[in-house]
């Protein structure tokens, strides 16, 4: 178990895509029925604060186990994180890792826990091969946030832990019935979800280049890295690791909560085996004496599409939080891109913006975009093979 608690919500969830319904509720309890067996029923303990919950969880976990023929821990451990991603590091030796760790291992793996997390928040607000002292106070700051689970059997894992509680959609204003509403609340609470998509993307490119590939990438190939979030932070993260000469293989892998659509084209796993450090060195040091191109990313709601006559573009308004403050940024699209932003407004889409941002005191600020798209943590299947 990875040590996250289990309440109703959970509990409702996790039933619901086990394909169970409520038949007969009220307001301590209730029942629900499998829909493929209508004569197997379950009693759903409903306040988490009364002193029978547990015990009444325990025999609700038990039923459902028999059902499912796998583990009351199995079944806990999916119901409990229906709203979280859990991302797992594993460090691998046959020789010396099996559910312990030599101590020069151990903390290098915690150590690059944290590394992962900063690297990947501020590839999610900026892109940049190197951050150096330009670190953004938000990925520091959001890094302490991000707790750590127990460390799990299968050589030596430690989880990360984020939750997940928000919709793939922006709800309408009250009583407007038309335009869609930015809540900062609703974006800070996007932010984890899209830091671990970012680290799931980058991580996933820095194994294409550093492990797949039999040679160095080239600058075109660094470039698209950069863009897809890899920097010389994340490449430090996972030297760490593999550097200590305790670890033949360091992977990580991605679970994302049932309950919350997943990022699509993420990778489940990726693995960094002890051979490929010089390679991740040595992109590494490419990144660090890169030249410094920053492109700022920002994430909101499409408010207006506007198409100018004889002009060969369309202007389009969102609303984004920046720097924690709700704020009206206007750029251009060719038709076609415009087209895609003017239905993402009408489904009230999540969407990101990349390029350079100009934000000049007292007047609108404008974005030179370089890419733009649907938030990737929120796209689905159906997204991709439109967009394809």
């Amino acid at each position: 178990m990875i040590g996250m608690k289990i309440g109703f919500e959970e509990t409702a969830s996790y039933l619901i895509r086990a394909d169970w319904q409520p038949v007969t509720q009220g307001p301590l309890a209730e029942i629900w029925e499998s829909r493929s067996n209508d004569r197997l029923r379950i009693m759903v303990p409903k306040i988490s604060a009364a002193p029978d919950f547990k015990p009444m969880l325990d025999n609700m976990t038990k039923d459902l186990a028999r059902h499912e023929r796998r583990s009351p821990d199995e079944v806990k451990e999916d119901m409990a994180r229906q709203f979280y991603d859990v991302t797992k590091l594993r460090a691998a030796s046959d020789e010396l890792i099996d559910d312990t760790i030599p101590l020069h291992a151990g903390i290098a793996l915690f150590d690059s826990a944290k590394r992962l997390i900063v690297a990947a928040a501020a590839s999610t607000l900026l892109r940049q091969g190197n951050f150096g002292r330009n670190m953004p106070k938000r990925a520091i700051n959001h890094a302490k946030q991000v707790r750590l689970g127990h460390t799990m059997q299968g050589s030596y894992i430690v989880p990360i832990i984020s939750e997940v509680r928000v919709q793939d959609v922006y709800s309408f204003n009250e009583g407007d019935g038309s335009r869609p509403h930015l809540d900062l609340d609703v974006e800070e609470a996007r932010f984890d979800r899209r830091v671990a998509t970012t680290l799931a993307h980058a991580l996933e490119v820095l194994e294409e280049i550093a492990v797949t590939r039999d040679r160095i990438p080239s600058a075109s190939d660094m470039h698209d890295a950069i863009a897809e979030g890899v920097s010389r932070e994340l490449c430090d993260a996972v030297s760490r690791v593999l550097s200590t000469g305790q670890v033949d293989n360091y992977d990580i892998n991605f679970q994302w909560a049932p309950a919350v659509s997943p990022p699509l084209l993420s990778a489940e796993q990726v693995d960094f085996p002890r051979e490929s450090a010089f390679a991740v060195d040595e992109i590494s040091a490419i990144l660090k004496g890169s030249e410094r191109i920053e492109e700022q990313v920002i994430f909101g709601i499409i408010t207006n599409c506007a198409a100018p006559l004889n002009e060969g573009t369309g202007r389009v308004t969102i609303q984004a939080a920046i720097n924690g403050r709700k704020r009206t940024v206007r750029f251009d699209l060719d038709w076609e891109t415009f087209a895609l932003a003017s239905r993402y407004m009408t489904e009230r889409r999540p969407i990101f913006v990349r390029g350079v941002l100009h934000v000049a005191s007292g007047r609108q600020a404008m974005m030179d975009v370089s890419a733009f798209g649907l938030d990737p943590s929120t796209m689905t299947l159906d997204d991709a093979l439109d967009i394809g």
